[in-house]
């Protein structure tokens, strides 16, 4: 049985956390999970015992048991999820929780091809508000898309410009 160990000092070695399970029985595995970053305990860890009789046990006498100066709270895990979501989480699509722009009118993600739609302005809005004000207006409020350094270059990518309308001309004035 996976035990879920918490509420664990810093001080507290893994090895520690083993021999105190050890009193009630077989120990598999004793690990106490540490940080990427900073290197240190996270304060929680898991131990693993193959006899459940013996885990049920251990997890009733140590639950609440001071180490360290702090109350170890010590239950049966519930179990990782792979994948970070679960596939199914029983709730539908209309039910989940709102991201802060779901229910802004927009003209979808990704750049437009023209017009008020799209871009990451949500259509004619512009980058930051309802109001037209920021960045990311549409190509028509605009003019072009480079705020008017790129006059008489042919045009548009998305449009079909492709560059210089003035063949044969250096690119590295760009």
């Amino acid at each position: 049985m996976d035990i879920f160990v918490g509420s664990l000092s810093f001080k507290l070695k893994e090895s520690e956390l083993r021999e105190a399970f050890e009193k009630f029985g077989e120990v598999s595995s004793a690990k106490i999970i540490i940080d990427k970053i900073t290197r240190q305990s996270k304060g929680f860890g898991f131990v693993e015992m193959p006899d459940e009789s013996q885990a049920r046990t251990a997890i009733s006498e140590l639950n609440g048991t001071e180490m360290y100066g702090r109350p170890l709270v010590v239950n049966e895990s519930k179990g990782k999820e792979t994948g970070g979501k679960p596939a199914d989480s029983g709730r539908s699509r209309d039910d989940a929780p709102r991201s802060f722009n779901r229910d802004r009118p927009s003209g979808g993600g990704g750049y437009s091809s023209g017009g008020n739609s799209g871009g990451y302005s949500g259509g004619n809005s512009g980058y930051g508000g309802r109001d037209g004000g920021g960045r990311g207006r549409s190509e028509q409020s605009r003019g072009d898309r480079f705020g008017g350094r790129d006059q008489g270059r042919g045009g548009d990518y998305k449009r079909g410009g492709g560059g210089s309308s003035r063949r044969g001309e250096d690119r590295d004035e760009w």
